[in-house]
């Protein structure tokens, strides 16, 4: 009989977390709603190219829009976070977007379909999704355990993956087979039953009630917090050069398959996917490993792998064909990376204070996914100077060079997420040792 309880952390005793109920609920929540985002992600821009047969610039205005605010909001998103009972975020969020999408199927019946309806519902969509994924993330540390956050943080990552995996293939499939109100009707038929099975997540820390600050203070301390804390400063923007290079490579990529590497769109997307592939063998493995593994150790050969792992599509180019060359780039890049993720986010979850979660989650993403437009422009740069082929080499050699200084970071010494605190005492502000009790119950 499956124990619904809530206990201490500490008096938790080691068991499956997908028998565990508050834990079940939120990956189910999670992963549905995932696959609603990654089907309008891909659904919106491929909607400007099909239906309104609108410029490459147009198609990629849409796209731009959904991740714009990312950059102009997550601070925000980060206060809301620490304020608002995280079920009600990431219900309320997880509607907005069900019922922008509803919005967009009744528009296009009534008007049909126009460039400015789709970018508002497409902003409208990226700006939930910003509350959403900090909303999420925070929630996950209220109801695991230290010791219980990286395999749990393994399993989310890997049904993300699977997410990114499928969601375009669906999209491209709804709209070519049944057209717009079809897809429109799956997608929020999505976001309802995440709804639905966030709404039943009972989190104890959301009944405390916490004295508020005003909203400003709490951004400042915990922008402040985030760039204080040695480790999460370092992985922070370890993340950014990351992310900054990825996004370069990637454009790069996708001009030299196929003006270079003469690949149809459909192999460059293949390509580009076992890289999601990768992550998702490599976030499950890592969950199911990390009470053996060497937390600092594996996160720091996770992020070296996967940055120099990209040298092997350019390098191996010439005596392999682009497609095997290329193929095993991304999936050892996927690989790694799904080690990588599955502790920076633990460690991200363990290291701060609680009423700093929000904050500190916000300015972590801010800086982390904020380079992506800067990347895909210096990408594209690149491959007209120097040629794609060259851009790619130079853009893997760059990113293998910037990996390096994770290598001088405490980071290094954390033995397991649970004993971050112990092992990174010295680096934390005195802030982060003034925690508040646990929860006297936590759900099971």
């Amino acid at each position: 009989m499956e124990d619904d309880r809530q206990t201490p952390a500490s008096a938790h005793e080691p068991r499956s977390l997908m028998r565990l109920g508050v834990f079940r609920r939120l990956w189910i929540g999670d992963a549905v709603s995932r696959l609603g985002y990654q089907v309008a992600l891909f659904l919106f821009p491929l909607l400007a190219v099909v239906e309104l047969h609108s410029s490459g610039a147009q198609a990629g205005l849409v796209s731009a829009s959904q991740f714009v605010p990312v950059v102009v909001l997550s601070l925000v998103a980060g206060v809301f976070a620490d304020r608002a009972p995280t079920r009600t975020l990431i219900v309320v969020c997880t509607v907005v977007r069900g019922a922008a999408l509803a919005l967009l199927g009744v528009g296009y019946a009534l008007f049909g379909l126009n460039l400015w309806m789709l970018l508002a519902i497409a902003f409208v969509v990226g700006s939930a999704t910003v509350f959403y994924d900090i909303g999420y993330q925070s929630a996950v540390p209220k109801l695991l355990g230290p010791a219980e956050l990286a395999e749990g943080n393994g399993i989310l990552q890997a049904s993300t993956s699977a997410t990114q995996m499928a969601g375009p293939a669906l999209a491209g499939v709804f709209v070519q087979l049944a057209g717009l109100p079809f897809a429109v009707t799956v997608t929020c038929a999505l976001f309802a039953g995440a709804g639905i099975s966030f709404w039943s997540l009972r989190i104890a820390e959301d009944e405390v009630s916490v004295p508020s600050r005003p909203g400003g203070r709490a951004l400042l301390a915990g922008l402040k917090f985030t760039w204080t804390c040695r480790p999460i400063r370092d992985l922070c923007v370890q993340s950014g050069l990351f992310n900054l290079h990825e996004q370069a490579f990637l454009t790069a990529f996708m001009i030299y398959g196929v003006r270079q590497a003469d690949l149809s769109t459909g192999a460059v997307g293949l390509i580009i996917g076992v890289a999601s592939i990768g992550a998702l063998v490599g976030s499950v493995g890592v969950g199911r490993l990390a009470s053996r593994l060497h937390a600092g150790k594996t996160l720091t050969t996770g992020l070296l792998i996967a940055s120099g792992s990209l040298l092997l599509g350019p390098l191996l180019s010439g005596p392999l064909p682009p497609v095997v060359a290329f193929g095993l780039a991304f999936l050892a890049n996927g690989l790694a990376l799904g080690a990588y993720n599955v502790y920076v986010m633990s460690l991200r979850q363990t290291i701060p204070p609680r009423e700093f979660l929000g904050s500190v989650t916000a300015s972590y993403r801010l800086v982390a996914l904020g380079p992506n437009p800067l990347g895909a422009l210096i990408g594209g740069a690149l491959a007209d100077a120097l040629g794609a082929g060259d851009a790619l080499l130079a853009i893997a050699v760059s990113l293998a060079v910037s990996s390096l200084p994770l290598l001088a970071s405490p980071v290094k010494r954390v033995r397991r997420v649970e004993q971050a605190g112990a092992d990174l005492r010295a680096y934390v502000p005195a802030a982060a040792t003034q925690r508040p009790q646990p929860a006297q119950e936590r759900e099971g």
